[in-house]
């Protein structure tokens, strides 16, 4: 007897209304100390802020630039107090806002008065003075190999649009990065401003004198005490004798870090000053201690299988590791999960103050960071549990299984895995006719199975994107020559994008996404189970929907899931005040059993508004949607309460 998807699929660390109960606790947690320490301060609450002398700018814009702010409605939790410094910072907020709209010479000035009922009023006088404009640009000197290049950064700053020192600057920073990435380290960039006599508008010339050509020199290594030199210089784009660039120093050192092993890494030219032809570089390294040992606990959720038991468990993880084994960049560790029934269902069948053990879990990890000289990280882990008797389960259901997943980084922002599984499972203490029944009775299936998975990944954040896209493919190959009790194939492709819109830095967002995804079985007489079938609806996938509501359904009405997947999604993100947003969307998408079956006219389409609020570790949400297009489902709309948003 063979198999197991480890009972873990069955077995949820911690059942959707606990997570989201810990997610807002945590939040609270983390939300309210500074709440509190604001309430109990003796420091004015912020009153009106008055704006005097402003002329191209309303009040409410002025107002925006600034820390300082009147009391609100929904101030309630953490009222807004007056402090000395942030005089000083508004002050330079307001001065460097006009700045960057061509008011070169803008003057703010924010003082205070504290009221008797100890409230502290805001003045702002603002002394804007003559709104400087650019009328030409044009780039002087320079290698001409880089010249279109450069054009192109120095057409960004438009004749006509009003004189923004910081955007002048930053185009002189990235020409300087041109050429710093071609061999020109020492290339410098001058910005030259001339000014008509009213001083309303400018000519821009940028001054480029790119100093002579580098070629990397010789690294050294400061800190290795317990790693080989070889480990930190595989990770170095940096080569002797190639031509210098920047880009490949910051490579370099993100590389040598990304191995876990160093709690610091800088890698630094040597004599930069003197400005050598053939500059060299020492890199800089403070070891991680390689040997850890780490205990976590935690309440998690279990439901055994084909019952109506709901038990709340006590789970204990123990690991000893060592992240830098023999001094290699080899990793390997040992842990141990166990799990304990704490607080039984009335209807368990022991007495509420006994403790019934569960599972047990030993795991053995290895990984190479580098296989075969390339940098191909292959990672294997071994898992075996024992399996325990129990009065909810009066049989040992022995299993154990191994993942060995290769991984390749293509580019900074592209990654390739690919990872064979294999699982065996024993039953012991039943009859051998037995075995087959218990088999269905758990849902356990043999299941060896090769995926191979790429993303590549260009949001500037994964919690709250503003801009890039996201793409993913799954492809999962299970049975066949393998082996195993289920043969089938699926493929799953997802594209999102993210376009700001409006002001950078601030949220107005435009997302998109589709997705699809197609399974299939490889044998007559086979079938993709229900398990690894798709579902739909809900909070992540078609709001106005009930959580996997949607697709085929079986003669009692239960949903059987599809092999066939669509979904297409937009939404409009934007700030709402304080740390709120709210989003506008429209949701489409359908399941179908078969390819035959799958029809445009079948989709289903909702559309909605929601609201978010923003904590330390993503936003939570709200939405409401509406069904639109729904053919023969009940008319009507849904509300969702998630973490994160939906794409």
């Amino acid at each position: 007897m063979r198999s197991l998807p480890p009972r873990f699929p069955k077995r949820n660390p911690l059942c959707p209304r606990s997570t989201l109960f810990l997610f807002l606790l945590f939040s609270v947690v983390i939300i309210l100390p500074d709440s509190a320490v604001a309430l109990d301060d003796s420091a004015p609450l912020v009153g009106d802020v008055v704006v005097k002398g402003n002329q191209h700018f309303s009040e409410e814009k002025i107002k925006d630039q600034m820390s300082l702010k009147t009391n609100r409605w929904y101030n309630f939790v953490k009222k807004q107090r007056f402090y000395h410094w942030k005089l000083r910072r508004d002050q330079a907020s307001i001065e460097s806002f006009y700045r960057s709209q061509g008011f070169l010479e803008a003057v703010a000035a924010v003082t205070h008065l504290v009221q008797e009922e100890n409230k502290a009023m805001i003045f702002v006088d603002v002394h804007e003075g003559i709104q400087t404009f650019i009328d030409s640009v044009m780039n002087r000197g320079g290698r001409e190999e880089f010249g279109p290049k450069t054009r192109k950064l120095t057409n960004t700053v438009k004749p006509g649009s009003p004189l923004n020192p910081s955007k002048l600057d930053q185009v002189a920073f990235d020409i300087k990065t041109i050429y710093a990435n071609n061999g020109y380290p020492y290339a410098e960039i001058k910005t030259q401003l001339n000014k008509t006599e009213d001083r309303k508008s400018a000519r821009v010339i940028y001054e480029i004198d790119p100093g002579h050509k580098a070629t990397f020199g010789e690294v050294s290594f400061r800190g290795l005490n317990l790693t080989r030199q070889k480990v930190a210089q595989r990770e170095l784009t940096v080569k002797q004798g190639e031509v210098y660039s920047r880009a490949k120093i910051i490579d370099s050192q993100q590389r040598v870090y990304s191995t876990g092993l160093f709690s610091y890494v800088g890698l630094d030219a040597v004599n930069p000053g003197a400005k050598p032809q053939i500059p060299d570089f020492v890199l800089k390294v403070v070891e991680r201690k390689p040997n850890y040992v780490d205990f976590k606990f935690g309440l998690g959720h279990y439901q055994p299988p084909r019952q109506t038991l709901d038990l709340t468990t006590a789970d204990f993880l123990a690991e000893w590791g060592n992240r830098n084994l023999g001094g290699t960049g080899r990793k390997i560790s040992l842990s141990l999960f166990s799990s304990y029934a704490i607080f039984p269902d009335p209807d368990f069948p022991v007495s509420a103050d006994s403790i019934e053990n569960l599972l047990y879990r030993f795991n053995l990890r290895f990984v190479e960071p580098w296989l075969l000289g390339r940098r191909i990280l292959s990672d294997l882990n071994f898992y075996y549990e024992p399996g325990v008797k129990s009065l909810i389960q009066p049989y040992r259901i022995e299993s154990y299984g191994a993942d060995l997943n290769f991984s390749r980084e293509i580019s900074p922002y592209t990654k390739i895995w690919l990872t064979p599984s294999f699982q065996w499972v024993s039953i012991y203490d039943v009859l051998p006719e037995q075995e087959e029944e218990i088999k269905r009775e758990q849902g356990i299936n043999v299941r060896r199975r090769l995926i191979l998975f790429a993303e590549s990944d260009t949001r500037d954040n994964i919690f709250i994107p503003l801009n890039g896209s996201f793409t993913r493919l799954h492809s999962e190959f299970v049975g066949g020559f393998l082996g195993g009790d289920n043969h089938f194939f699926k493929l799953i492709l997802s594209w999102n994008r993210y376009h700001r819109l409006g002001t950078p830095g601030k949220l107005n967002v435009l997302a998109i996404r589709f997705k699809g995804g197609y399974a299939e079985r490889l044998r007559r007489g086979e079938y993709v189970p229900s398990f690894d079938r798709f579902y739909m609806g809900g909070a992540s996938t078609v709001r106005g929907y009930a959580e996997n509501s949607m697709g085929p359904k079986d003669s009692a009405g239960k949903v059987k899931g599809g092999k066939v997947m669509i979904i297409g999604n937009i939404e409009w993100r934007r700030a709402l005040f304080w740390k709120f947003g709210y989003t506008v969307f429209a949701d489409a998408g359908n399941l179908w059993l078969e390819p035959k079956n799958a029809k445009i006219k079948d989709l289903r389409v909702t559309a909605g508004i929601g609201i978010q609020f923003f904590t330390p570790i993503g936003p939570l949400r709200l939405d409401y949607a509406q069904r639109i297009i729904r053919d023969d489902d009940p008319e009507g709309g849904r509300f969702h309460l998630s973490i994160l948003y939906a794409f």
